[in-house]
């Protein structure tokens, strides 16, 4: 980046403070398109690496190009369906379909893989960001404006995972049983038809003991996530599945109402917690926006944004965890495919035989 171009952001930086104020209760489409402007020489060598997704045809998530082969990583959660690729300079018409070739459950990360060559792999910073630098994640659009921009608030930690709940009481009683006692109207266990007296026998492939193991098994899952159940009712055996709710938000009303004002700077993600390592930032960002790479006043990436948490309060992955992640991933998948034109082995000559 020359010299000029430096003093031309910096010169914005004056206004864009006041302005990422503004963001943390404004809409995405209100941020001032002149502060953008400024970051557009920030953001115009790692655009080549961000790739926008679709999923059934809708704007899902951005990621990054991480192998000049068509490898791209990005969001796991925000992946449902039908998933395209729109390389950057390519048209609408020109969306790849991708295909899931590895994921990381415990980041929300996911490698996906697009039939492209001589792709322009994301350039990952060697350094943490410090609190208080400026931060633009890249986009593909028509005027090489950055999604956003910001700065770091908090430096990376562990961003804890909430438990789940499944809305039920298990009585007093201290059997080798989790028995349901008393179910909560319109939680998790009265939306997947559980009913009192109901024995809770599985959790996904976890035979449940008792009613102590039942709750930590339950605790170790995420608001959001669907488990199956195997429950005894009477003489028979059932199936249930069941979308667990907030054991925060059951049991202390007063996170429903944090939770409403986080929601008033917009939609967030459906996974923004449970992460080993996280950068806070107050960048504004949509849940489809999250997914690419975030990047430096140099244009190298610090991270991958991975969820909007809150009005203003964004996560990424720092880019070392990222890197590291990616690697390990790509090396299980290369070394389990079966390589594409690998010759096929001579056929065994037959042993000789005896006279």
């Amino acid at each position: 980046m020359n010299n000029m171009t430096r003093l031309s952001i910096r010169s914005a930086l004056g206004l864009a403070a006041l302005l990422i104020a503004a963001q943390a209760s404004l809409a995405v489409e209100r941020v001032d398109s002149r502060v953008l402007a400024s970051f557009r020489e920030v953001v115009a060598q790692p655009a080549k690496s961000t790739v926008q997704i679709y999923c059934d045809g809708y704007k899902s998530a951005l990621g990054a190009v991480v192998r000049e082969d068509g490898y791209v990583v990005t969001k796991s959660s925000e992946l449902k369906g039908k998933i395209e690729c729109l390389l950057y300079g390519h048209r609408m018409d020109q969306k790849l379909e991708a295909t899931v070739v590895a994921k990381d459950p415990a980041l929300d990360l996911t490698i996906l893989k697009v039939d492209a060559k001589d792709l322009t792999p994301i350039a990952w910073s060697d350094a943490a960001p410090s609190v208080g630098s400026w931060l633009a994640t890249p986009g593909i659009s028509s005027n090489n404006d950055p999604v956003s921009i910001g700065v770091v608030s908090v430096a990376a930690r562990k961003i804890a995972a909430p438990a789940g709940a499944l809305g039920i009481s298990l009585g007093e009683r201290d059997d080798d049983e989790a028995r349901i006692e008393g179910i909560v109207e319109g939680q998790a266990a009265d939306k997947a038809g559980l009913k009192r007296g109901d024995v809770i026998l599985k959790v996904n492939a976890t035979t449940i003991n008792n009613k102590v193991h039942l709750i930590a098994t339950i605790k170790s899952y995420m608001p959001g996530e669907k488990v199956e159940l195997l429950v005894k009712r009477g003489s028979e055996e059932l199936k249930f599945t069941a979308i667990l709710g907030s054991f925060l938000q059951l049991f202390h009303p007063a996170g429903d109402r944090a939770e409403f004002q986080n929601n008033l700077g917009g939609p967030l993600s459906e996974r923004r917690a449970g992460f080993a390592l996280a950068i806070q930032h107050d960048s504004v960002l949509r849940p489809a926006d999250c997914g690419g790479p975030i990047v430096d006043l140099d244009g190298k990436a610090v991270g991958l944004n991975i969820a909007r948490a809150g009005r203003v309060e964004s996560y990424a992955l720092p880019a070392a965890l990222v890197r590291d992640t990616v690697a390990k991933l790509l090396e299980t998948h290369l070394t389990s495919a079966p390589a594409a034109n690998a010759p096929a082995p001579a056929p065994e000559k037959a042993p000789p035989t005896e006279r």
